[in-house]
């Protein structure tokens, strides 16, 4: 998507602002978070219950079409030792079929501990499936934290 926007002096000029969209892999259950640009604020949105890799891809994919979604966001856990994780294969070939399902770049981006930040958030207040979703969220404040603001 492209937004108009003009500098001190009136004159008009364009940028392209991507919506990320952030990932939470899970065998159950997938969370969803969005930014509307790199440096925008990241929302937790839904999860999506995964009965197979190509209907979550399917489903997420059409989030994608309807939010005007530009780049995909993906997960993936280190150990505190940072090392990857025994699941780190397996949301590579998601991120893998994702990508190829809605023709959109993907980014992996490390996790660590995003699951722990979101319970420690909601504390009492969500079902597993809010956890996962604020996790998303969580996942692309530190993207954003650490890529810094700016166009895509």
């Amino acid at each position: 998507m492209e937004s108009a926007t003009r500098n001190d002096n009136g004159v008009g000029y364009s940028s392209f602002v991507t919506r990320v969209l952030a990932i939470d892999f899970g065998e159950k259950r997938i969370g969803l978070a969005t930014a509307d640009s790199p440096g925008g604020l990241a929302t937790a949105r839904r999860t999506v219950s995964r009965t197979s890799d190509e209907a979550a891809a399917g489903e997420i994919g059409r989030l994608c079409r309807e939010e005007e979604v530009g780049l995909l966001l993906v997960g993936v856990p280190r150990s505190p030792e940072g090392e990857e994780s025994a699941i780190a294969p397996r949301i590579r070939s998601f991120a893998e079929k994702l990508s190829r399902a809605t023709g959109l770049p993907v980014q992996l981006y490390e996790e660590t501990l995003t699951s722990d930040e979101a319970a420690r958030r909601l504390r009492g207040h969500s079902s597993r499936a809010g956890i996962d979703a604020e996790a998303a969220a969580v996942l692309l404040e530190d993207w954003v934290a650490h890529r810094g603001p700016g166009p895509a």
